[in-house]
């Protein structure tokens, strides 16, 4: 049986549809789908792929593997695109393909690396137990700063309700990725290895899975620092293709103040993303009426809207509060194709004579003034930002409550929202903070320390959630200190590999 599946993975099957087909069950790990099971096979697939073949065509099968992935993982851009961005069918299909194909390049980078220098057929253990481990989790780490950064799918995400959440508070989502590639190297070696190897598998994989239960539980590592606040999450429902028609703006300004009536009095209200459809200074009567109503009630509301304060002045993406406490933010990290188009100009007048519609907001300062509420501090971010662990932590330790505004209305009822609503979870527990996302058309949230929904609206409905949140104090391990013990791990792990092949040779 194992020669049969030997020559399977050395026929054309390995080259072709077995890397698809492995690429798209790892995808089908994340939400709304669930499957871990198959995310977790994932790495063991990709090393019985990369056994017998050289450095060329594991690069190739992990390119194969990748473009699956991540397709599969991404294909929602083709919507905001396409549907709402205004650009031609062809052109969404090529950009999805583009984007999926860089990322592609990282597992194929890691079979290559695996094969050429870190993996000869006598050791089987170690590419699975310390070589693919370390290089996915140098891959993932540099996928999260290169250029603007793109996590999206980094595999500890699909972890997130098993045990392996107890690694998130001290080492982040990247942390979680490793220990469930470690995890998968150790069930290849189970079932492919001999005796030696499968004994290595356990002694690498029992201690990492004794010590999780050891660890303090999700939600602990911080504490309460004060009374409960009481909170209203406005959930308008406002749908993409009439968000920005002409005409609908007014009914749009009455139908959030109708949903605010009943609210003012709470001590937090907020609403989505560009809740407002408009820039700033042309709606200035209306958030004047809104300042004096949350001022009279004693209420501070947090708005979406856009700013611009001159014709030539940048554009914002923000969020302004009214009422009791008075500021804004602006976003600080700006979603590629969205905000902006990663491309130079020769290629924007080209896009635009296709008709693809882009917008070119500007990003926030890095230092901006924080909201205070009674005395405590709020963490803001807008959209995409809650996608990176760096972005968050850097309001903590002063951030002792978490706000995530965002509209994904752009990518319809897709993968893309439950996706999303997953990584804001990870927030929260990295952080050990409760995190409120409230989002145009859902899924808005109240999200506990612990990374667990307490409250959730239905996609596609008009709702309010109300809630009494209460702001933590003191700080995670990785809040504390980041990604860098793992930047440092990764590097000396690779290092110790590359000596170790030198002696060996």
């Amino acid at each position: 049986m194992n020669a049969r599946l030997r020559r399977l993975a050395a026929g054309r099957a390995g080259d072709s549809w077995l890397p698809a087909l492995f690429g798209l069950g790892a995808t089908l790990g994340f939400a709304p789908w669930g499957w871990i099971g198959l995310t977790l096979i994932a790495p063991a697939a990709l090393l019985w792929l990369w056994r017998d073949v050289g450095p060329a065509r594991a690069a190739w099968r992990g390119f194969v593997f990748g473009l699956a992935h991540f397709t599969l993982g991404i294909y929602w851009i083709y919507i905001s695109i396409h549907h709402y961005g205004g650009g031609p069918a062809w052109l969404a299909v090529l950009l999805v393909i583009a984007l999926a194909s860089y990322l592609a390049l990282y597992p194929a980078l890691i079979g290559y690396a695996l094969r050429r220098w870190l993996w000869q057929d006598s050791a089987p253990a170690v590419a699975a137990l310390l070589a693919l481990p370390v290089l996915w989790l140098f891959a993932e780490l540099f996928r999260d700063v290169f250029g603007t950064g793109f996590p999206w799918l980094s595999l500890g995400y699909a972890f997130l309700d098993t045990p392996l959440a107890r690694l998130a508070p001290v080492t982040g989502v990247y942390g979680m990725s490793a220990g469930a590639v470690l995890l998968s190297g150790a069930l290849w070696l189970l079932v492919a290895g001999g005796g030696r190897e499968r004994i290595l598998a356990v002694a690498a994989a029992a201690p990492m899975l004794l010590a999780l239960p050891l660890l303090p539980a999700p939600g602990s590592w911080t504490q309460d620092s004060g009374a409960p606040i009481a909170v209203s999450l406005v959930q308008g429902n406002i749908p993409q293709e009439l968000k920005w028609r002409p005409g609908r703006r007014e009914a749009t300004l009455a139908h959030y103040r109708r949903l605010t009536e009943r609210e003012w009095g709470r001590r937090l209200i907020i609403w989505p993303e560009v809740a407002i459809p408009a820039l700033r200074h042309h709606v200035q009567p209306y958030l004047d009426t809104l300042n004096a109503r949350a001022q009279l009630s004693g209420s501070t509301l947090l708005a979406g809207v856009l700013v611009r304060d001159a014709p030539d002045a940048p554009l914002y993406n923000a969020v302004v509060w009214l009422g009791v406490e008075r500021g804004a933010y602006y976003k600080r990290h700006l979603v590629p194709f969205g905000e902006y188009f990663p491309a130079p100009k020769w290629l924007l007048d080209i896009g635009s004579v296709l008709g693809l519609q882009y917008s070119d907001f500007s990003s926030g300062p890095d230092e901006q003034p924080p909201l205070m509420l009674d005395g405590h501090t709020l963490g803001i971010s807008i959209c995409f930002e809650d996608v990176f662990g760096r972005d968050i932590r850097r309001d903590l330790p002063q951030a002792e409550l978490l706000v995530n505004v965002t509209n994904d209305a752009w990518f319809e009822d897709s993968s893309a929202p439950h996706q999303h609503l997953q990584f804001a979870r990870m927030r929260a527990l990295e952080m050990g903070r409760s995190l409120l996302r409230v989002a145009n058309t859902g899924i808005s949230a109240v999200i506990g320390p612990d990374g667990r929904i307490r409250q959730a609206s239905p996609q596609f409905a008009v709702d309010v959630l109300r809630a009494e949140v209460a702001p933590r104090a003191g700080l995670t391990p990785y809040a504390r200190l980041g990604n860098a013990p793992l930047w440092l791990l990764s590097l000396a792990g690779l290092g110790g590999l590359l000596l170790w092949r030198r002696r060996r040779a």
